[in-house]
């Protein structure tokens, strides 16, 4: 650029000081120290927001690595639950047996209950893929259709998390039951 331009610019142009060095206007290291200023504060409050975002993340992560390995854990006592509950029909005939069994039930689901675990609601409820796994469609004169009418295997949650579905048979299109069905799970 020459030096004509330079003085026709609209920019304020440094001074020049004794030993021909430029100096700055007290105006513009005021300017230049509230934008250097300004630059920092911005890259602190990027810094701010992206360790508080790193800390919901790894919160979320430790969550959810929680949540996977109580699942892995409780997953693995569901067929004991199962057991017990084949244990309890093939023992009514025997009424002290029975009361065994259903003591250890008991215990056993009230140990899941602590945990917050609880059994996904099916026969008389209308059918939700979100919580029950289908093996089958019957036509029933019973039940209408789409309402879960048999359960081979509970399904249990844990508050809106599905940790295992229950696996039942649904009245299907034929179905001739009463509409009245009960709330889905």
């Amino acid at each position: 650029m020459s030096q004509a331009t330079n003085e026709n610019s609209a920019e304020p142009r440094p001074a020049e000081g004794q030993d021909g060095a430029l100096t700055l206007t007290d105006a513009e290291k005021l300017a230049v120290a509230e934008q250097e200023a300004a630059n920092l504060k911005d890259k602190w409050l990027r810094a701010v927001a992206e360790l508080d975002n790193f800390k919901k993340r790894t919160r979320r992560e430790i969550d959810d690595a929680v949540f996977r390995a109580r699942q892995d854990l409780l997953s693995s006592f569901f067929p004991t639950a199962d057991n017990l509950d084949r244990a309890l029909e093939l023992a009514r005939g025997n009424e002290q047996l029975f009361k065994g069994i259903e003591m250890v039930a008991h215990e056993f689901r009230g140990a899941l209950a602590r945990h917050g675990i609880e059994v996904v609601p099916t026969i008389g409820h209308t059918f939700d893929p979100a919580m029950h796994e289908a093996l089958q469609q019957v036509d029933s004169e019973e039940h209408p259709p789409g309402n879960v009418i048999l359960e081979y295997e509970k399904g249990y949650r844990q508050g809106d998390r599905l940790l295992r579905p229950a696996r039942v048979v649904i009245a299907g299109p034929g179905s001739t039951g009463p509409k009245k069905a009960g709330p889905a799970a």
